[in-house]
Parts: structure tokens; C-alpha cells; sequence
């Protein structure tokens, strides 16, 4: 359920000047935007795997949200996981560590938002817009057991 709204990308090249340098970038990319914007395509769609159901991605990933207003963490992660993609693209023995450790964090704190024990502020799925959502409580308990013989 990726949101591209024609060339509209959710993030730009500012947020990449943090954790890359240009002529880094422009390297991994081969200077071509279809490039970084498969990327960030993907890393968004990893996102949204961990975020759906119990958030609201159209509202996360939409593209005419001023810069300021996305979610800081968010846009973080989603470069850490478009680096990561762009660098393995190039050489995927060779990811350099920087990028393995920023990615494999993004992927321990999707799977903590997934799981309930990470709660960012983000919007949440109404369930108005979505039935079949129960809330974020994990139910369950210890299988019934009797004591009749």
C-alpha cells in the first residue's frame, strides 16, 4: 500500500545531508533519481509492513506534509533503511558498518513499534476506517485446563 503521488517523494534531499555527504550519495545512486527513488520506495514499503494496521500510513507517508511536520524518527529511519538498500545495491558483501548498524536499528525499533513496546506519536487507525483493527492489547492467557478425572 505504498503512497506515490506521481514524482512526489515523502522524503528530500535535505533530510539525507544528516547522514551522508553529496558526493557519497551521488555515488550510490549513479546520479540517478529513479535510483533513490526505488529505494525510498522500498524502505517505505518496509515501513509500512511494521506500521500497518495499527497506524495510519496514508497519513504518515503523505507527501504534502510540510517538511517540518513529519515524524523526526520516521524520516530518520526511512533514510537509514534507503541507505542501507542503496549501499547493498552496489556492493551487498561490502555494506559498510555504519550503515548495517543504522538499518539493523531501524529494524529493531519497527519491530518494537509493531509489537507494542515502542509507542511514537504517529496517527493511529480509527476504527471507524478499519473494522477489523482491535486496538494494540495483546489477548491470550494459559490455556484452559481442567481437574476432572
Amino acid at each position: 500500500m505504498s503512497i506515490t503521488l506521481g514524482s512526489m517523494r515523502f522524503l528530500n534531499d535535505n533530510d539525507y545531508k544528516k547522514q551522508i555527504r553529496q558526493w557519497v550519495k551521488n555515488l550510490i545512486t549513479y546520479e540517478d533519481e529513479d535510483v533513490l527513488t526505488d529505494a525510498e520506495s522500498a524502505a517505505q514499503a518496509e515501513m509500512e509492513t511494521y506500521l500497518a494496521g495499527r497506524y495510519d500510513i496514508k497519513k504518515i507517508f503523505d507527501t504534502s506534509q510540510p517538511p517540518g511536520e513529519r515524524n523526526h524518527l520516521i524520516v530518520m529511519y526511512m533514510v537509514d533503511i534507503a541507505l542501507y538498500h542503496l549501499h547493498s545495491n552496489i556492493q551487498p558483501e561490502d555494506v559498510p558498518e555504519l550503515r548495517e548498524k543504522r538499518y539493523k536499528e531501524a529494524k529493531d525499533w519497527l519491530k518494537e513499534v509493531a509489537a507494542g513496546l515502542a509507542n511514537p506519536i504517529l496517527p493511529e487507525v480509527k476504527p471507524e476506517d478499519n473494522p477489523d483493527y482491535t486496538g494494540s492489547i495483546a489477548t491470550g492467557g494459559n490455556p484452559k485446563v481442567s481437574e476432572r478425572y
